[in-house]
């Protein structure tokens, strides 16, 4: 049985990128696409991940870990080597962690690229190494159920 994060990933396959959006078939960017994800797979309920406006160059000019720090609330780093369905994959790119994907088995992602919209990629596609061929992989994130008060 496939994990709901990765079987709510699938479901945004063609949506195209939109800066700060969150509307299946319509727009959404990478960030906002793993919020997307836990919810439509009833992990959090819509509207619970509140993430204030950004631009998408935010990477290009801030060293802030702000998108690191919001899925760091939400789920644990695991090993690499534990790589399961539904897991988040962090990208650094530019000055800090600024692009997320869903693993969703088989050694492929769903995420949204700027030009392409939501798409599936190859863990080893040549988008996520940089220009020495080192991996841009800052981590691999799980989510786990916050504890209420």
């Amino acid at each position: 049985m496939m994990n709901p994060i990765a079987k709510e990933a699938y479901t945004w396959l063609g949506t195209p990128h939109v800066n700060q959006a969150k509307v299946k078939g319509k727009g959404v960017d990478c960030g906002m696409l793993l919020i997307a994800c836990l919810e439509g797979a009833g992990c959090v309920k819509p509207g619970e991940i509140v993430v204030e406006p950004y631009s998408n160059e935010w990477h290009l000019h801030h060293s802030a870990e702000w998108f690191l720090h919001i899925v760091e609330h939400w789920c644990e780093l695991v090993p690499l080597d534990d790589l399961q369905e539904g897991d988040f994959l962090l990208y650094k790119f530019g000055r800090c962690v600024s692009h997320g994907a869903v693993y969703v088995g088989n050694n492929h992602v769903i995420h949204a690229l700027v030009d392409q919209g939501v798409i599936m990629s190859d863990l080893n596609d040549v988008m996520f190494l940089d220009a020495k061929g080192k991996s841009r992989l800052h981590g691999v994130y799980r989510f786990r159920r916050k504890e209420t008060a």
